[in-house]
């Protein structure tokens, strides 16, 4: 057997007078200059310097590693910062990973062309990036168009993002134009705002900088989920899927402080923490299979319009265990659209959703698309003092050591509460004698939610379920 550090390593066996040879998967290394070099030999002590290198010499189930320190873009010209166009495939992802401790950090700020700007775009497939900062996406005022963006995945499927840190781009953090099947995992957008944005000549700042966004009109670009994330201080919304023509599933996300420049009271964009589907206008604009997205154990809080938005769609989601809590101007706003005259219509299929403090639902009276039952505005026990707190620090802290949520009492059910065991099965994962109410499943504990079942055979199976939606099962 021989091994290089870079290269890929090959194992001969020779037996009964034949050899075969099995090719196993390589690593390659990546550090910013002065360290790196793309002329050297992409090994852990002679790292490339770029990430189009390490592209240029993955293939399928390679690991391309990179070192802590800043990657900076510098660019009069350039459009695009990097392009993943090469695709691993099922089964043998190539892998864009921080090294193991370390923080590679991309920088944008230096690419300065009069052209809309995006950070890094996905055409690829089977790809995973994992462990990134990136910031600093531009626009150039000169341009007076819309919004640039951070990452910008045009075509590329079957991928994972996972603990990405994307913050002050002027667009959004994460934008999806094209491509199905992509896992969006424990990864944070924050502080985007585009103050030079555009429409029809005049200067409209803040409307377009999203956390994260799905935009494909793509009918087979189906089963995008975004899980574990976070989304706060965007000038617009937290999470928005205008014009989506197939459904995403929402799990396991925060959304909080959007629509205002960051950090003030000033507003800025629509300021919904999930805004979930909507078209344009006239009807021939819609999908013939018009979707249904998902949001479920999400938690939408103190956003500038509404913690959880219909947006006009023309179908009911899905809005099961919620929590909204203290948004500006409803917790639920269920104005949705009526598919062939385009009047205004109330929709949405809720189950086991806490609102508390301010408004409960908004637009929720027109129309017969509202389908609700075993919320907290469906009980005759009001929502009270049922919560380990209601204090936000901490939520835009520091991540668990795996990449999950901060372990907050943050919106929890305390022992005691009249909201545990006060739902309905929806067919998700629950305690007790029945669902409880909201993001969070009580258990006693911060973070874990545990139900006992029965499967199949009649065998028992605890399930741990945390924040992200992961699920470990354990024969009894």
């Amino acid at each position: 057997m021989f091994s290089c550090t870079g290269l890929r390593v090959a194992v001969f066996i020779s037996a009964l007078g034949f050899s075969t040879v099995q090719v196993q998967a390589a690593k390659y290394y990546v550090a910013p200059t002065p360290t790196g070099n793309d002329n050297a030999a992409g090994t852990l002590g002679a790292p490339f310097a770029t990430m189009n290198r390490g592209q240029t010499a993955a293939v399928a189930g390679d690991t391309v590693y990179f070192r802590n320190g800043t990657y900076a873009y510098n660019s009069t010209t350039a459009q695009i910062g990097v392009t993943l166009a090469k695709s691993g495939a099922a089964g043998n992802l190539i892998k864009y990973w921080a090294y193991p401790g370390e923080l590679p950090v991309f920088d944008f700020i230096g690419m300065t062309a009069v052209q809309r700007i995006k950070g890094v775009v996905v055409t690829g497939s089977y790809l995973h990036l994992r462990g990134f900062e990136m910031k600093n996406v531009p626009q150039n005022a000169a341009l007076r168009a819309h919004e640039d963006w951070c990452i910008y995945v045009d075509g590329g499927g079957n991928n994972i993002f996972e603990q990405l840190d994307l913050h002050h781009n002027m667009g959004p953090g994460f934008f999806i134009n094209a491509g199905g099947n992509n896992l969006i995992l424990n990864s944070d957008s924050h502080d985007n705002y585009d103050a030079f944005s555009y429409t029809n000549g005049v200067l409209d700042a803040g409307q377009n900088a999203d956390g994260f966004g799905f935009h494909s009109r793509n009918i087979a670009n189906t089963g995008t989920v975004f899980r574990g994330c976070r989304a706060w201080w965007n000038a617009d919304d937290g999470w928005d899927f205008i014009g989506a023509a197939t459904s995403v599933t929402v799990e396991n996300c925060w959304a909080w402080n959007n629509g205002y420049r960051a950090g003030t009271t000033a507003a800025a964009g629509n300021g919904n923490g999930f805004k979930v589907g909507g078209y344009g206008m006239p009807p021939s604009n819609y999908p013939a299979v018009l979707p249904q997205h998902i949001v479920r154990f999400c938690l939408g809080f103190d956003n500038r319009a509404a913690g959880f938005y219909q947006n006009h769609h023309p179908i009911s989601n899905f809005y099961y265990n919620n929590t909204s809590f203290n948004n500006r101007s409803a917790n639920f706003n269920l104005l949705g659209v009526t598919l062939s005259s385009g009047a205004d219509a109330s929709m949405g299929i809720l189950r086991n959703n806490i609102a508390f403090t301010g408004t409960a639902l908004s637009n929720a009276a027109t129309g017969t698309g509202v389908d609700a039952a075993y919320n907290t505005w469906n009980l005759t026990a009001a929502v009270t003092n049922d919560f380990i707190n209601t204090d936000t620090t901490g939520v835009s802290g520091p991540r668990q050591a795996d990449g999950s949520l901060p372990n907050l009492g943050f919106m929890k059910l305390r022992t005691g509460s009249a909201m545990i065991d006060r739902g309905i099965n929806v067919n998700l994962p629950y305690n007790g004698a029945a669902p409880d109410l909201g993001a969070f499943e009580y258990s006693g504990a911060l973070g874990i939610r545990r139900v006992i079942k029965t499967i199949g055979s009649g065998m028992q199976v605890l399930r741990v379920m945390d924040l992200l939606g992961r699920r470990i099962f354990h024969p009894l």
